[in-house]
């Protein structure tokens, strides 16, 4: 549970970096770039769970053809901490069933593929995603990036949660997370 918890506190300390740089223009999207508007929407009902960001994403997910889940997307924030894990899978769980388009792109590449990873919440998602990653380019990177994650779940399940088990949890996410985006400069 505070494996959870912690990691949820490092989720949320860089959702909020890139939600104050979004802050001004959160809908203003980016109308060439489908995928880049979903993940926005997408992690904007997230970071702010609320009716409004929610009936955003689902107009978009019309206007787009994408399948919105049935069950109805939990929001609202946990009434106490014990119950913040359960919350946050559900909403992961729920956010990551629209398929990110990066996925869906065509041709498919490694780097529209390591992105769509990247657009991913849940460890089930992302752990699945890796696999099909792996099936479909097969590669030292790939396998690196596949145990980076590994490591950086391993690291989260073990933490404390302090301050410095924190930043030590940020800098292997980030490390992780420079790992996948060396596809895009490539």
């Amino acid at each position: 549970m505070a494996w959870f918890i912690t990691f949820l506190a490092i989720a949320l300390i860089v959702a909020t970096a890139g939600a104050k740089h979004r802050a001004s223009r959160r809908y203003n999207l980016p109308l060439e770039n489908s995928a880049l508007s979903l993940a926005i929407l997408k992690e904007n009902l997230l970071e702010n769970s609320n009716e409004y960001a929610l009936q955003k994403l689902k107009d978009f997910a019309t206007e787009q053809n994408l399948t919105i889940p049935m069950e109805e997307y939990p929001l609202g924030k946990a009434k106490n901490i014990e119950l913040d894990d359960d919350v946050f899978l559900k909403q992961a769980t729920w956010l990551d069933s629209i398929v990110p388009l990066e996925f869906k792109e065509e041709p498919q590449t490694e780097k529209t593929f390591a992105n769509g990873i990247l657009r991913l919440y849940s460890d089930d998602a992302i752990f699945k995603a890796l696999k099909e990653f792996a099936q479909k380019f097969p590669s030292e990177k790939q396998q690196k990036m596949e145990q980076g994650y590994r490591t950086l779940c391993e690291l989260r399940d073990n933490s404390k949660a302090d301050y410095d088990s924190l930043e030590k949890l940020r800098m292997e996410k980030e490390k992780w997370e420079k790992l996948a985006r060396e596809w895009f400069t490539a």
